[in-house]
């Protein structure tokens, strides 16, 4: 590493580092105690609820019964904040929404210190990489960007804080909180390549993959940056790259396996905005490639030192993929939201462009400039004191219309699948067990049509004088007993439903107050599970949400009052049983996500299980007379296959890592 301050006292660095922590923690203190923040219209409530869910079921958490008509659990979110949440509202005996807010604060403000660490272990200068630190605590250089300025309402606020607080990006925060770790223990195994090393910089990268989806591209291009601003460009040096993040990922495999990451890339091209890709991406994306290599050619040049190349190229990088990204070039799906990462990159960039030319100054200069930038931090740091304070309430949990909302669906339609239009539909699960129609991860939602029948109900797009007509169509055909719709007079942000009144007169009302309403949608059944004749099935997926022809025939027979009842029960989220009085050309129609690793058997026998053409899950058991089938998710073959890699990834990481050479 670069030498600069010479052989320093560990003391001082912990000084530093505890009073970053402290500046950060005072800013943000209010969520360490906080339950429930009163910002019901960010989904973080989701990962709260995640995690409430492993603390309930676990070990039988395969399947997510809750959101978006059923879906395996790792589709919900990858898991690393729902588990430490877990674990510490275990351990700590609070609840998992204290527990959330608590590791939310704590990430926050660890966040500059794991910057100010790694920016000193890869420069070897003290005094930049403190202030680079304090410069990413109080300032928000994405106010740069027009749109983000006008959002935080104030060029002195604190765009991180209101990422976590308003929008419920806590993963992403959590990734850039642990993005220097893993930097610096790669960079750490870079200068000296050991085996234990490698295991502990592979860990490292896939705690930070673990977090989500941003997390992934952040820790691979900047590991990527990290070697080519070192100096050395041997392609020894390139693979230990590529290997620990392959070891990475293998670590992680069984809870990203390859079905997924294709989902994700489909669905998420089409989550917040059209991030569909052209025949102009690539070359939009390797001529943007190409100012990069062309930068860093510049900086080499130079002869800039490898923190400020570090700097820079981060910035550029993810300054970039943001700023293209609103003028409506997208070279990543959701573009915008790299702002966080440039905001640490130009921090870093400006500590360390400004700290040659401050050792310049005369000594009574420098101690000027000294006195007057603290000064001026201080007022910052104030002004960020109040903005935190104006941006962080907590939410009155006896009075928030989403909570008794879920509170009154849970009470009143015990066991019911519902559709919550409303914000309140991420907490819903935390106060009733009812299954949602929604309310999930769009960018991993299993089935397609399930996002169509959400969106046509919504939208009610070209449906004119049907839209409620289609839109009970849709609600019967999933199995949803009741919907809530926020109303024109109601406090939601989103007003999802485009014509909040169309079912009046059309379903029953059940409940209204402060602008939302609760309709009983009439079903012969409020049981998932179907019996029907085989020609019923849905053999044609709609192409889109008005084609309604083909749902004519499975319509009818979930309406048809000769039909026997099927019951439906679960044991556990992952294992349930079907009881219901058949003939032999009847088949089960069951109105739960498909997926491979659905089992069914008939007193040991295994039976015939797929899906149909929206997704669900058809079984025909060949019985006649009083039938019980069992269900059981057990993951299929790849789960199989990438939980076993996973596992001998994890072992022979932690072999090395407690590797002891001859």
């Amino acid at each position: 590493m670069p030498g600069g301050d010479g052989a320093l006292p560990i003391q001082r660095i912990l000084l530093i580092s505890l009073a970053l922590f402290a500046i950060n923690a005072l800013i943000c203190w209010p969520l360490f105690g906080i339950e429930y923040l009163n910002d019901f219209q960010s989904n973080e409530t989701s990962y709260i609820t995640f995690a409430d869910y492993l603390l309930r079921y676990w070990p039988h958490v395969a399947w997510f019964p809750w959101f978006n008509a059923g879906m395996p659990f790792e589709d919900t979110y990858l898991p690393l904040v729902a588990i430490v949440v877990a674990v510490g509202a275990r351990v700590a005996h609070c609840s998992p929404a204290h527990a959330f807010h608590f590791f939310a604060a704590l990430a926050y403000s660890l966040a500059p210190v794991f910057l100010f660490l790694f920016a000193r272990a890869l420069s070897g200068r003290l005094s930049p990489s403190a202030w680079a630190a304090v410069l990413w605590s109080l300032l928000s250089p994405s106010v740069v960007f027009p749109q983000l300025l006008s959002d935080l309402g104030t060029p002195w606020g604190l765009r991180r804080l209101q990422n976590i607080v308003f929008y419920g990006e806590t993963p992403h925060n959590v990734a850039l909180c642990l993005l220097p770790v893993s930097l610096w223990l790669t960079s750490r195994f870079l200068d000296r390549p050991t085996v234990r090393r490698f295991g502990i910089a592979a860990l490292a990268a896939a705690a930070v993959m673990l977090t989500n989806a941003f997390g992934i591209v952040v820790v691979s291009v900047s590991s990527v940056i990290l070697f080519a601003v070192r100096g050395k460009y041997s392609g020894k040096a390139l693979a230990f790259i590529c290997g620990i993040l392959l070891a990475a990922y293998l670590v992680i495999c069984r809870l990203l396996p390859p079905t997924l990451i294709r989902l994700l890339e489909t669905n998420s091209q089409l989550v917040g905005g059209d991030y569909r890709f052209s025949f102009l991406t690539p070359i939009l994306g390797g001529s943007f490639l190409a100012l990069l290599i062309a930068l860093w050619v510049v900086l080499h040049r130079f002869s800039c030192s490898p923190m400020i190349q570090f700097a820079a190229l981060f910035s550029a990088c993810f300054g970039g993929i943001a700023w293209l990204g609103f003028h409506g070039i997208n070279l990543l799906p959701q573009p915008e939201r790299y702002h966080i990462e440039m905001e640490a990159g130009l921090c870093l960039l400006a500590a360390f462009l400004i700290e040659p030319l401050v050792r310049r100054l005369p000594g009574r200069m420098a101690a000027v400039c000294a006195l007057v930038s603290i000064a001026a931090l201080g007022w910052v740091a104030a002004k960020d004191y109040r903005f935190a304070r104006d941006l962080i309430h907590p939410a009155d949990v006896a009075r928030a219309t989403e909570i008794r909302e879920a509170r009154w669906i849970g009470a009143n339609l015990p066991g019911v699948r519902i559709l919550d239009a409303a914000e309140g539909q991420w907490l819903f699960n935390l106060f009733a067990d009812n299954p949602q129609m929604g309310g999930g991860h769009e960018p991993s939602a299993p089935n397609w049509m399930q996002r169509v029948a959400v969106y046509t109900i919504y939208s009610g797009k070209n449906a004119r004088e049907r839209d409620a007509q289609i839109s009970i169509l849709w609600l019967k055909v999933f199995g949803c007993g009741g919907i809530v719709v926020p109303g024109a007079k109601s406090n939601d942000h989103y007003h999802a439903v485009a014509n909040p009144d169309k079912f009046d007169g059309k379903l029953p009302l059940v409940w209204r107050e402060a602008g939302d309403s609760i309709y009983r949608v009439p079903l012969r059944s409020a049981s998932l599970a179907h019996v029907i004749p085989h020609s019923a099935v849905v053999n044609r997926r709609p192409i889109h949400g008005l084609d309604v022809a083909p749902l004519g025939p499975y319509i009818a027979a979930l309406d048809d009052p000769s039909a026997p009842n099927a019951e439906l029960s679960w044991k556990d989220p992952d294992q349930g049983s079907i009881t219901a009085k058949m003939v032999s050309s009847d088949v089960i129609s069951v109105q739960i996500t498909y997926d491979p690793g659905w089992r069914a058997r008939v007193a040991e026998k295994a039976v015939p299980l797929q899906a149909d053409a929206l997704g669900f899950m058809v079984i025909d058991p060949h019985c006649s007379g009083e039938c019980t089938i069992d269900l059981e998710f057990n993951g299929g073959l790849e789960r199989s296959v990438t939980l076993a890699v996973s596992l001998l990834a994890v072992a022979m990481l932690l072999g090395m890592v407690f590797w002891k050479a001859n």
